[in-house]
């Protein structure tokens, strides 16, 4: 029979909504389909945009700074990460989604900010940065995020740009350097309250069923993500909680997000877990006293809606 993860990796197409859902970013599935990733895209679009608190008087940027997009090692308490920036302008640095790579990525995000400078990095036990230690926290992985930062020699504030798991990342990342944020930008980004051990997703399956075998691989995929042990970037899951609990900042923040995909079994109530996600997007705009719900109607809007908010961004 073929398998749950199988058949995501065919819905190319929907390879975006997947990780916003919540479920490939705890799969390790998105990469294959990079693809179809709304920052690996470069097509032009179109997007609406509704107003959800809003956002902060534009201000004059910082001088530019150029890069020649080579590759770089920044070690950081002795482990190596692997960066690179394109472009000149104020700074821009993405995180990416779960198990995620800067080749991944490709080239494509400098299209999406042409007057930037953009910077990728891998996180440790992805693509070519050192494997991960046993457990890593939200906590630890911004930690990590300020030090690639100081390491690429980047002015600050910088912009950073969260996609889907890379959310938590970057608004624990601000919420501890709020000084060192000019903006934030989270791409479907996974809410606080979904995912983890007592996450809404969890609460809202069935109750395991051996006949389902579905339900059954979504489930032992899920309960891999919640073990440090066996999800590819140890995780903890704790790190869920502590998601919850950030405080709010004053940090410009954008949350573009789109439709979620259905991918999951027959015997999931895909209207309740979808709803979840979609009502979880609140608590990111509490994240922020100056949050804006950006809603991109099309797969295909995508592109068009990063760059103009990135610009958006750059302003703040």
């Amino acid at each position: 029979m073929t398998s749950m993860t199988d058949q995501r990796r065919r819905r190319r197409a929907h390879g975006s909504a997947l990780a916003a859902a919540g479920l490939a970013l705890g799969l390790g599935v998105t990469g294959c389909s990079a693809d179809a990733h709304p920052v690996a895209s470069t097509t032009t679009s179109t997007v609406t945009a509704t107003g959800a608190r809003g956002v902060s008087t534009p201000t004059t940027a910082p001088a530019a700074t150029t890069t020649n997009g080579a590759e770089r090692d920044i070690v950081l308490a002795g482990r190596h990460f692997r960066a690179r920036c394109d472009g000149s302008g104020p700074a821009v640095i993405a995180v990416a989604d779960y198990g995620r790579s800067m080749d991944d990525t490709g080239t494509d995000l400098q299209s999406l900010a042409p007057h930037a400078q953009v910077c990728l990095y891998d996180r440790l036990g992805v693509g070519r940065s050192d494997s991960a230690p046993h457990v890593q926290t939200f906590a630890s992985l911004a930690d990590d995020l300020d030090g690639v930062i100081s390491g690429l020699g980047l002015t600050r504030p910088v912009v950073v740009l969260g996609d889907a798991l890379g959310a938590p990342i970057a608004l624990t990342w601000a919420s501890r350097h709020e000084k060192d944020a000019r903006a934030v930008v989270l791409v479907m980004p996974t809410p606080p309250g979904f995912m983890g051990p007592h996450g809404a997703l969890l609460r809202l399956l069935p109750p395991k069923d051996p006949g389902d075998l579905q339900l059954s691989s979504l489930r032992a995929e899920l309960d891999r993500f919640n073990n440090p042990a066996s999800n590819r970037e140890s995780l903890d899951p704790r790190s869920w909680d502590a998601y919850l609990r950030l405080p709010s900042t004053s940090t410009p923040l954008y949350d573009l997000v789109g439709a979620p995909t259905r991918p999951w079994p027959a015997s999931v109530d895909e209207k309740k877990v979808n709803g979840a996600w979609q009502q979880g997007q609140t608590r990111v705009l509490g994240q922020s006293s100056s949050s804006q719900l950006v809603t991109v109607t099309e797969q295909s809007d995508w592109p068009a809606a990063i760059k103009r908010t990135l610009e958006r961004a750059l302003q703040s």
